[in-house]
């Protein structure tokens, strides 16, 4: 179904849409309040979740059909995969117990521990794939109704890549491989995977078009903790966490508006909370419609002005 850009608007948004595995299901609701208020959007540029829920809507899909393929998604064998209910299992459990309690539910898991010490990733080759098949049809990128991005990392430069043409599935794929989680995706002599590696909210790229309106949408967890780490690996894992965090909220304070859905406490393979999860998206999206509004008009000098003297974004006219 085709969307129509009513001409009550002056200029649309670009959309930078982040990772967080099942907590991108968001996007969708996201995506349902800009359809409803017409409010137009020019390019979508998406990480790991955020690309193939931008690339859905990119593609000319309706938000109501997408939230209906989540929700068959919820229910099928992909999303309840038993490595993906170890490893959701496996962190919230027993995220309270020592790190030698945590080692012995692990190896009890002896076909996950097994894919972690002895394989390439957990989930294999096939699986991404499988997932990216269920949402995306085939297409190529460049035909696609509204202009769209998929942003993925460089393993071996360790920079981010923005994939705007060629192979529809084969670039979400390479935005969604987590690392150890499922094998890099190879293009060419570039290594790619999860674009959330090097840009978990793909605004950097967004902003690379000239006069772009940036609308982004973060899904990171939440990192807040009721303890701290009692031993070595708990700690460095934990400043991992927070290193992740803080980049998130670097990359969405440079974007023109920031959205960040209540979801920060769903794990990201919890696909299971699916409608809860795009409903929460809904939520803060309609709350901010009004600035989103505000966002489509085409700035005055005076704005450019106050913008650039607070050392925000351009917000220069597309």
């Amino acid at each position: 179904m085709k969307r129509k850009v009513r001409p009550k608007f002056e200029q649309g948004l670009t959309l930078a849409l982040g990772g967080g595995g099942a907590r991108g299901f968001a996007h969708v609701g996201v995506l349902e309040v800009l359809h409803k208020h017409d409010v137009p959007v020019t390019t979508i540029v998406g990480t790991s979740a955020g690309a193939v829920a931008g690339a859905g809507y990119a593609l000319g899909n309706h938000p109501r059909t997408m939230r209906k393929r989540v929700m068959e998604f919820a229910e099928s064998p992909l999303a309840n995969h038993p490595k993906l209910r170890a490893l959701v299992a496996q962190e919230q459990e027993i995220s309270w117990r020592s790190l030698g309690d945590r080692l012995a539910r692990f190896l009890s898991q002896g076909q996950l521990v097994k894919s972690l010490l002895m394989e390439a990733s957990v989930m294999g080759e096939g699986y991404f794939k499988d997932v990216v098949d269920f949402f995306l049809p085939k297409a190529r990128i460049e035909y696609m109704s509204i202009r769209f991005i998929a942003a993925a990392t460089d393993m071996l430069s360790g920079k981010p890549v923005a994939l705007a043409q060629g192979d529809l599935r084969t670039a979400v794929l390479a935005s969604s491989s987590v690392p150890g989680i499922a094998p890099p995706v190879v293009l060419g002599e570039r290594y790619l995977a999860d674009g959330g590696v090097a840009c978990l909210v793909p605004v950097e790229l967004a902003l690379e078009h000239e006069g772009a309106r940036v609308l982004a949408v973060g899904v990171d967890r939440s990192i807040e903790a009721g303890a701290p780490p009692n031993q070595a690996l708990d700690a460095y894992l934990r400043a991992g966490d927070i290193m992740l965090a803080r980049m998130g909220d670097i990359m969405l304070a440079q974007a023109h508006l920031a959205l960040r859905p209540a979801v920060g406490h769903i794990h990201w393979l919890d696909f299971t909370r699916a409608e809860e999860i795009m409903d929460l998206g809904a939520e803060v999206a309609e709350e901010a419609i009004p600035r989103i509004q505000e966002l489509c008009r085409r700035p005055t000098w005076r704005d450019r002005m106050r913008c650039w003297l607070n050392g925000g974004p351009d917000l220069g006219a597309v």
